[in-house]
């Protein structure tokens, strides 16, 4: 069978590609409409692309994948590529002939300097895909988390709630010594719900663009849209202060019994990145008296990582995907080396707006 890969229009073909996400996609109690209007519409860079792939003897729409503008900064040069996203086919049409046809379609914009670069997280499944697109992978995405409480780990054993609160006490008092970390004389911190920010955590982002080789813009305006614009999530914010001025943010959701960390900001990393994690585990354990585990997603080179373990937390091998990105070589032979090697990135799960 023949089949066209056509750019869409995502005003006009916003019903088409909806329906295909929602037959490929299973989350309970999610607006797959506003997260449209929201990621496709509202970027704070433009309308997203999108092009959508017809099986030619019926004129069907059988898939569509999409790329959502965002801004990265390369030894602190601005960038605006591409993010990849909402690559789905209907499961009747599902064939590596026709993944690959669509998922070409962004990679000839970047060969054609249409845009400098694309990046992607894709599952394992598609990572195979991208890869014979001729994309490259850069990078895991791992997941450390953090015990915080014994309630969930008694729960395995215990199968009566209220043995479980009984055991949990004495437990999580001893638990509770391991996380009483040392703080610096001046650190403070404030939690926002909805996440507040200002032109100082835009100073943070800029601070962060000297002390890393590829980062992803974190300016006002994307905050704003990613945090406190989504549609779907409730994003959270601790800030830490130091003296009176703002030295780091934490962005994270919280659901049930887990809060999970979607980004951070941080002034001068090798002086207070410690000192985020530890005071921000110590509001959660305090804040929260139902949260056992605190988790973040995180790329493998990401200096965090080091943070992370040195405050308790561990590896845990459940993280659903990698990090793909192509810049066309010959084009532009030195953003490639800069951003084709995964040590250069400072990546968090944020990164994946899709």
């Amino acid at each position: 069978m023949a089949y066209t890969v056509k750019e869409a229009d995502v005003v006009k073909d916003k019903q088409i590609m909806l329906r295909i996400l929602q037959n490929n996609r299973s989350r309970e109690n999610y607006d797959y409409s506003k997260r449209y209007d929201w990621i496709y519409l509202n970027n704070p860079l433009g309308k997203a692309r999108a092009w959508i792939i017809w099986r030619d003897k019926t004129n069907e729409p059988v898939g569509f994948t999409g790329v959502f503008p965002r801004a990265v900064y390369v030894k602190g040069k601005k960038y605006i590529g591409w993010n990849c996203g909402d690559f789905s086919i209907e499961k009747k049409f599902r064939s590596l002939g026709i993944a690959l046809k669509l998922r070409k379609a962004a990679k000839q914009a970047v060969d054609t300097n249409e845009v400098p670069f694309l990046y992607a997280h894709p599952n394992a499944r598609m990572e195979v895909i991208h890869i014979k697109s001729g994309h490259f992978k850069i990078a895991r995405m791992v997941r450390y988390a953090l015990p915080v409480r014994f309630d969930a780990i008694l729960s395995k054993f215990l199968p009566i709630h209220w043995l479980v609160r009984l055991f949990a006490i004495p437990l999580n008092v001893l638990l509770s010594y391991q996380y009483r970390f040392r703080i610096f004389s001046g650190v403070t911190a404030k939690n926002f719900n909805p996440v507040q920010v200002n032109e100082n955590h835009e100073k943070l982002f800029t601070k962060m663009t000297m002390q890393f080789p590829v980062l992803g813009s974190r300016d006002i305006a994307y905050l704003k849209w990613k945090f406190r614009d989504n549609p779907n999530y409730n994003f959270q914010q601790m800030d830490l202060f130091y003296k009176g001025l703002l030295v780091g943010s934490v962005f994270y959701t919280k659901r049930d019994q887990t809060i999970s960390v979607t980004d951070v900001l941080i002034d001068d990393f090798h002086r207070f990145a410690d000192q985020l994690f530890r005071y921000f585990v110590k509001r959660v354990r305090r804040l929260n008296p139902e949260v056992v585990t605190v988790s973040f997603i995180l790329q493998e080179f990401n200096p965090f990582i080091k943070v992370l373990k040195k405050t308790g937390f561990k590896y845990r091998n459940d993280a659903t995907s990698g990090a793909i990105a192509y810049v066309n070589k010959e084009n532009n032979p030195h953003l490639a080396d800069s951003m084709l090697a995964g040590e250069n990135w400072f990546m968090t799960v944020g990164d994946r707006d899709a």
